[in-house]
């Protein structure tokens, strides 16, 4: 399959540009998973994921 990046010297400068207020949400979003993921004790364990979804044989 052929990638479908497209060359730099046919992007425009604004194409990359974000909304400041998108970056300042990006990084809270990330830093709120991280926290999240290292509260282990709320974490749902994987055998009552697989449970729920009836994944289990």
């Amino acid at each position: 399959m052929k990638p479908t990046a497209i060359p730099a010297d046919k992007v425009s400068e604004q194409a990359g540009v974000l909304d400041p207020g998108y970056a300042a949400w990006e990084r809270a979003k990330i830093g709120r998973g991280l926290a999240q993921s290292r509260d282990r004790a709320a974490m749902i364990p994987v055998e009552q994921v697989w449970r729920d979804l009836k994944l289990e044989g």
